[in-house]
């Protein structure tokens, strides 16, 4: 998506995309500058001037735009992280381990590979890839929704949310 977003400019500067995205991550990933909108839903709505990417999500994130002195939120999003994991730790005390597991469609001929891994608690991972490459599919089996690794009981209990 992005390389495809960026072929559309071109060396002379005379053209610029406006991409409309609410994944944070993606968000980074994908601009250059960043407007934020505020208001309210069927009555009125404010764009900011542009800020830089980083600026941008930070006034996203805040509720509050400094420049304007304006706050559109009573409230701050905000990520915590432990700082606090040693790595030396157990990993069955701080997190969660996934076996190798496969999953094949006989329709479409989709096959996946998940090679073992593992991840932490307060730990935040974004799963990019083109359309059909497994992401939900990932993400569903780690949930216990897939029947098969179910019915294996080779994963933990663990609550999975997702946007698909």
């Amino acid at each position: 998506m992005s390389q495809t977003i960026r072929g559309l400019l071109d060396d002379e500067n005379t053209k610029y995309v406006i991409v409309v995205e609410h994944d944070l991550s993606i968000l980074d990933y994908l601009s250059d500058t960043v407007c934020c909108l505020y208001g309210v839903q069927g009555a009125y709505g404010v764009v900011t001037l542009p800020f830089s990417v980083r600026e941008g999500i930070n006034v996203f994130l805040k509720g509050f735009i400094k420049t304007e002195n304006m706050k559109f939120r009573n409230f701050e999003l905000n990520f915590k992280i432990n700082t606090d994991i040693d790595d030396e730790l157990d990993l069955d005390q701080v997190g969660f381990k996934y076996p190798k597991m496969f999953k094949k469609y006989d329709k479409g001929g989709f096959a996946l590979t998940i090679m073992p891994g593992q991840y932490n608690t307060s730990e935040i991972i974004v799963l990019l890839g083109e359309n059909g490459t497994g992401k939900t599919t990932f993400v569903n089996m780690l949930a216990g929704r897939d029947k098969e690794i179910k019915k294996k009981k080779i994963l933990p209990v663990m609550n999975v949310s997702y946007k698909p």
